[in-house]
């Protein structure tokens, strides 16, 4: 059905519109600034709290984890901007005006949008293919440290810089009124390259899905493996982290898989599909829940960040040292046990005439100086040390 157009007073064209239109694309824009509210607030403080920590800025874990929060921070602020956007030039009677597709790309929802889409798609790839490095190279692995996720992180959001650059070269071209001024997304974009903004973000949504699958297979051989005390930690962290990446998964296929092939394969009218799309941003608000509810060091950050504390509390800075400190101190406390104890049931005298009675100890005098027989009763007691 064809658009009327009609020529306004101040000489631009725009779209007439029956009142109903305007009302559900009101409600419409409503709900898309909740959503986007929503998204950017429950993603912001995982940012926040990493930036702001060294004790968690120095795990390549949440390095990534803050990597997709903020793409999907960045998301959310792309739909609450759109709102904000759409409902003044409504409520101005300007959101009908037709505009350029340059003009239409270059609104800050719309360039919002053109990086924060692909890149949200992209950041679920990422941790997907960490996860595999982390399974696969486990003893590895743990050698990497944050510049490894930060050059992880660092190259998804170099890549999405540049399919975003060739998009607002393609719509420069374009500078002829003939989109309404609210500039929904593909109105800002060339059509060949929205249809690859589509295609990129399902193959990368579905990719992190589908990965997860070798992912998981890894892991159970990983753990099968005898490894030693000092790997013990690591590997129960690795599986911690996996599992914890693996429910960020499944929530990925419910909330963002299905909802996009119901709108590509159902028979649902476009008109209809606003519910089904807001499915999709589902996904990027149960983060902070995932994260605080599995990860200690999350929830004291995030803890920390809204109680403005300058430092995190001293067991979870210290969080990756505490256990390896504790074994070390009960390890010197047996020894010292054994010590004292040998120390005590036998005499200095009884000691040098059986030497043998305590295996791999020796006596070294304290000075350089032989001490006299007949005073080892008296003397301090000669220093022991292991030779083992």
């Amino acid at each position: 059905m064809a658009v009327q157009l009609r020529n306004r007073s101040d000489g631009q064209w725009e779209q007439v519109q029956p009142q109903a239109v305007i009302d559900a694309n009101m409600r419409n824009y409503i709900i898309y600034g909740i959503e986007g509210l929503l998204m950017t607030l429950t993603n912001l403080p995982i940012v926040l709290s990493v930036l702001r920590y060294k004790a968690l800025r120095d795990q390549k874990e949440f390095i990534i984890v803050a990597g997709l929060a903020f793409a999907d921070g960045f998301h959310g602020f792309a739909y609450l901007s759109a709102a904000i956007g759409r409902i003044n030039l409504l409520l101005k009677g300007d959101g009908f005006v037709l505009k350029s597709r340059w003009h239409c790309g270059t609104t800050v929802w719309n360039i919002s949008w053109t990086f924060a889409n692909n890149l949200a798609g992209l950041m679920l790839l990422v941790v997907s293919i960490d996860r595999l490095i982390a399974v696969s190279i486990p003893l590895r692995y743990f050698t990497f440290t944050k510049r490894y996720a930060c050059i992880l992180v660092g190259s998804a959001f170099a890549y999405i810089c540049i399919p975003a650059t060739v998009s607002f070269v393609l719509s420069y071209q374009y500078q002829k009124p003939e989109f309404p001024a609210i500039c929904q997304i593909s109105n800002g974009m060339h059509d060949g390259y929205y249809k690859y903004l589509v295609r990129f973000h399902l193959v990368t949504s579905f990719g992190s899905v589908f990965l997860y699958g070798p992912v998981i297979f890894m892991l159970k051989r990983t753990l099968r493996r005898t490894v030693g005390r000092s790997e013990a930690e690591k590997i129960s962290r690795l599986k911690k982290v996996t599992y914890t990446l693996g429910i960020h998964t499944c929530f990925t296929f419910l909330f963002n898989m299905v909802p996009d092939l119901l709108m590509m394969y159902s028979n649902i009218p476009v008109a209809n599909q606003t519910p089904i799309s807001m499915m999709l941003n589902l996904n990027a608000m149960v983060n902070i829940f995932i994260y605080t509810l599995r990860f200690k060091e999350m929830r004291n950050g995030l803890k920390a960040l809204i109680m403005c504390r300058a430092k995190l509390p001293a067991a979870t800075a210290n969080a990756p040292r505490v256990a390896t400190n504790q074994r070390i101190c009960s390890l010197l406390a047996f020894i010292s046990s054994k010590l004292t104890k040998a120390v005590t049931r036998v005499s200095p005298v009884e000691f040098l005439q059986h030497p043998n009675r305590l295996p791999k100890i020796t006596s070294t005098p304290i000075s350089s100086n032989p001490v006299p027989h007949s005073n080892l009763s008296s003397d301090p007691i000669t220093a022991l040390k292991l030779t083992s």
